[in-house]
């Protein structure tokens, strides 16, 4: 397989990463480390604030970006990236991996930017399967980075394989 060939990168995303949508993260992945739940539990261990469960900065946008921390470029139409999932067919999640530059953690305020591959289309075992990566970069608010994600999309324009 070759390696992606990238879109350009989309506008910026900013959150704030709150207590509460950490927690029920937490919580939904039956991870039940109090580190996740208590500020004391995780100054002892070593944290500053509460810390993020790991594959917590997929979700984060969900639930951290406010209208009002968005950058003037973002509100001035600087364009969102197309929905590709808006077909006929079956989407898929395929793998997804996430580098971390340093922990996140509660408090935080972090700027992501999202850029999409050039959709390549592979033969399958049972029929053609398009793959898309999306590459998301999140960075504090000095430009350090903080965590990498590579997210791989599988579409099949034929539905589920029979």
């Amino acid at each position: 397989m070759s390696p992606p060939e990238w879109k350009e990168w989309g506008p910026p995303t900013r959150v704030r990463i709150e207590r509460g949508p950490v927690r029920l993260f937490a919580r939904a992945v039956k991870d039940r480390n109090p580190l996740y739940a208590s500020e004391q539990a995780a100054r002892a261990a070593g944290f500053e604030a509460v810390p993020c469960p790991p594959t917590f900065t997929f979700v984060m946008a969900h639930a951290g970006a406010w209208p009002d921390l968005q950058p003037e470029v973002r509100a001035e139409g600087a364009g969102a990236m197309a929905d590709p999932a808006a077909g006929p067919g079956l989407y898929l999640h395929g793998e997804q991996e996430f580098v971390y530059h340093r922990h996140p953690v509660v408090g935080d305020e972090l700027e992501g930017r999202t850029r999409i591959s050039v959709p390549q289309w592979r033969e399958g075992g049972r029929q053609r399967m398009e793959l898309t990566w999306y590459q998301t970069r999140w960075c504090d608010l000095d430009g350090a980075p903080v965590v990498d994600e590579l997210i791989t999309s599988i579409y099949l324009p034929d539905g589920a394989p029979t």
